[in-house]
């Protein structure tokens, strides 16, 4: 159960995730910021199960605390939670649908075989090579490194079925890094991922994707959810209230001031249970 503050974040990023899904605007990224405790991981959970639910869709699930390591680790792990089995097989189908088509060309049979007889990582690689083309190099946040490559492989199968790529902690990546992720995910017109990095307030991951965003490649592809940071005593006592109307206003004053975050509150406050965890 969330709060009001995070019903109005989470309605915004279905709206969101409603419009790059029917197709025609494109892909977009859309920050989810506010304070550690607020409930960024429960609001995007809820999201990311909704649409898991849904026919002909993928999510993606990241989380950049768990990413440890260098740059270059950071993104082999990337790489491999974009290139998930569901993306995989997208991306074989797609990969095998067009070389069908080019098999129907006089002296192109050779591609059919190929197709056919390779095995999906194989298909992969080849969708891979064929969107970015070359070979990767061996900087981890550049045009053709190994997670950007990933990337615009998401960005491909998208077309036929819409992707939702849900980075918790993105703040933990290394900023390069996540930026080139990022932006080859939403810089695609006829793509359908929606992209939502929860970030810090004032994080440097959000000031670097919003400034790049105001001109060139991904130009009107980023913005900011709209999220009440707000998570002081009085924000405390009304969540608390919410989530648990058996209690009095003075249970909820009180436990308000037994908390510091909207994370405890939301840790002992149930509305099925006749009493919380703390000693009012």
């Amino acid at each position: 159960m969330l709060g009001g503050q995070q019903k109005a974040a989470a309605a915004e990023l279905a709206q969101w995730w409603e419009g790059i899904r029917r197709g025609g605007v494109g892909s977009h990224a859309v920050l989810l910021a506010g304070p550690v405790g607020w409930g960024r991981s429960t609001v995007l959970d809820q999201l990311s199960s909704s649409v898991s639910r849904a026919d002909a869709s993928t999510v993606v699930c990241i989380s950049g605390r768990s990413l440890r390591g260098q740059a270059g680790q950071q993104a082999a792990a990337l790489r491999d939670a974009l290139l998930a089995a569901e993306v995989r097989r997208q991306a074989a189908a797609l990969l095998c649908r067009g070389r069908l088509l080019n098999a129907t060309r006089p002296g192109t049979g050779s591609l059919l075989m190929s197709a056919m007889a390779g095995t999906i990582s194989l298909v992969l690689a080849g969708l891979a090579a064929t969107i970015s083309g070359g070979a990767a190099d061996d900087c981890p946040a550049s045009e053709n490194g190994v997670a950007a490559r990933a990337a615009r492989a998401v960005a491909a199968v998208s077309t036929s079925a819409p992707v939702l790529v849900a980075i918790d902690d993105a703040d933990y990546l290394e900023p390069g890094l996540a930026v080139a992720v990022i932006e080859n995910l939403i810089d695609h017109d006829d793509s359908r991922v929606l992209v939502v990095p929860v970030v810090d307030l004032g994080s440097d991951l959000a000031a670097a994707l919003t400034s790049r965003a105001r001109y060139g490649r991904t130009a009107g592809r980023v913005h900011r959810a709209v999220a009440d940071p707000r998570m002081g005593r009085r924000s405390r006592a009304e969540l608390a209230a919410e989530l648990s109307p058996h209690l009095t206003a003075v249970e909820a004053e009180h436990l308000a001031r037994q908390t510091q975050t909207f994370a405890e509150i939301f840790a002992t406050a149930r509305p099925d249970l006749g009493c919380t965890r703390w000693s009012l």
